[in-house]
């Protein structure tokens, strides 16, 4: 008969240190990981707020020049209405119409040389070539595609919404686009006046809007 080799005792302190040990590691590994991968979220979400501060303020800069020299424009227009006769040929002299297409010659250009009489002259309008604002939204759509937003602060967000979100300038400048796209209809005095007045009066409807859109484009550049 054999006699059985007896066992060791288990070393459960070594083991529980070791199985602990391991457990921690674990625990560890995970957590660097969680933080490397919440650090990059942080990282991408104050790159995407730099270009989406970056984008706002183009489109500020854009709409406040575009809507000084449109007024500038459409009020310098109107004064020349009065040397205009209903059929929109011009009744002054060929001196006066070259000084008017020098200053207007984007908008409005007098033939000078159409006709060997004084006048009326031939009017072109080209009112197309006004500087009809466009928003750029490139940045804000990268950021909601790739779930920046959602790693930013909520006063950030609040504000970025705010501004990309604002439908009353949408509306104006889609009013000015209808306006604009309407002045190739023009055929007479009455119809211009009416027209460049519309014109006018949106452009300074946008001005208004812009006082509320600019306190959140001044907030978001206050942030860091």
């Amino acid at each position: 008969m054999k006699s059985s080799t007896p066992r060791p005792p288990i070393d459960w302190p070594n083991h529980l240190i070791a199985f602990f040990s391991a457990l921690f590691g674990i625990l560890i590994a995970f957590g660097l990981e969680e933080w490397r991968d919440e650090r990059s979220q942080k990282e991408l979400a104050q790159l995407a707020f730099e270009n989406l501060r970056k984008e706002i303020q183009m489109n500020h800069g854009v709409l406040h020049e575009s809507v000084k020299n449109n007024k500038q424009h459409l009020t310098d227009f109107m004064s020349i209405l009065t040397s205009l006769n209903n059929e929109l040929s011009f009744n002054g002299t060929r001196k006066e119409a070259d000084s008017i297409n020098q200053h207007f010659n984007k908008i409005i250009f007098i033939d000078t040389k159409a006709t060997i009489t004084p006048q009326p002259l031939p009017v072109f309008l080209s009112m197309g070539n006004l500087n009809i604002p466009s928003l750029q939204t490139s940045a804000w759509e990268s950021a909601k595609a790739t779930g920046a937003l959602t790693w930013m602060e909520y006063e950030k967000v609040l504000s970025l919404s705010s501004v990309y979100n604002d439908s009353r300038i949408v509306d104006e400048l889609a009013e000015i686009k209808r306006l604009w796209r309407s002045s190739e209809k023009i055929k007479n005095k009455n119809a211009l006046s009416t027209l460049l007045s519309e014109m006018l009066q949106a452009h300074l409807n946008l001005e208004r809007e812009l006082e509320e859109f600019d306190t959140f484009v001044n907030m978001l550049n206050a942030m860091d």
